[in-house]
């Protein structure tokens, strides 16, 4: 399994409650990322007093990734939302 995989599996492990968490690697480090669930907790924790950000960059050494959170229990705002977009060809 490589680092990247094992970084999703954490997160993926992760007891987030009310949210789902993606993370986009931006850039990969060599070393262990032990700060990564604080972190994680620490946002769910603003987010549940109010603070409106669902995106967050989480950097430790060379690693820097990119969290969004989504909720699981209402509809995702617009802003964050996972569109698909397609152009009508004119004839």
């Amino acid at each position: 399994m490589t680092d990247k995989e094992q970084i999703w599996r954490r997160i993926a492990e992760m007891e987030t409650p009310g949210f789902f968490i993606t993370a986009d690697i931006m850039c990969e480090g060599s070393s262990e990322l032990d700060g990564l669930e604080v972190f994680i907790k620490g946002k769910i924790t603003q987010i549940q007093q109010g603070i409106t950000g669902r995106k967050f960059t989480f950097q430790e050494g060379e690693w820097r990734l990119y969290l969004t959170f989504f909720p699981t229990n209402c509809v995702v705002d617009e802003r964050y939302a996972l569109k698909n977009k397609f152009i009508k060809k004119r004839k």
